[in-house]
């Protein structure tokens, strides 16, 4: 809300690297070019985008929609300025794997099936529990009293839950369904 209350200019959707109601500056910028540190603009897409994946909320993922819309040409014409950005138009076109990790999050299990997830270099990937503020849909996953389990999801359908590490990692690399008896035990 900050990001978008503060920095956003409301006529264009792009970032300013300023807060909007400063006065005291001779120009405002608002940068679009990823070199050694990547710009705000391509950082708030991103951003904006896997915050959408986690909430639920529209809002982020239309602003930043927005905002890659207005810098399409510039993309098309010269991708190599803005590779950060590049990354988020390709998280805006596929949706991201979402793996939904259900139990105590102090039981070995549970870090077993989050070291599993994140062990795998999977860009538009969202790893994220069924507590706290995300979307409906995570929510209403069921949990085991038993023992953590995983949920391998794409926007909001799942395999069937996992509580096997290998089984979340195959499903990072994007390697096809497991068969039914490898996500029970």
């Amino acid at each position: 809300a900050v990001l978008l209350g503060v920095f956003l200019l409301a006529s264009v959707f792009l970032l300013w690297q300023s807060e909007r109601a400063a006065t005291d500056l001779i120009l405002r910028i608002k940068e679009d070019y990823d070199g050694a540190e990547p710009s705000g603009n391509s950082v708030a897409i991103l951003s904006l985008l896997r915050l959408a994946a986690i909430s639920g909320q529209a809002d982020f993922k239309a602003k930043a929609e927005q905002s890659l819309r207005l810098f399409a040409e510039k993309l098309q014409q010269a991708p190599q300025f803005a590779p950060l950005m590049l990354l988020a138009l390709d998280y805006w076109l596929e949706e991201p794997r979402r793996v939904v990790i259900v139990g105590d999050y102090t039981c070995a299990s549970t870090r077993s099936l989050l070291d599993a997830a994140h062990s795998v270099y999977q860009p538009n990937k969202v790893v994220l529990g069924n507590h706290g503020p995300v979307e409906p849909f995570v929510k209403s996953l069921p949990a085991d009293d038993e023992a953590s389990r995983a949920y391998l999801c794409s926007g909001t359908a799942c395999q069937p839950p996992t509580r096997i590490a290998d089984v979340v990692k195959a499903f990072c690399r994007g390697e096809s369904k497991p068969a039914a008896s490898e996500t029970s035990t």
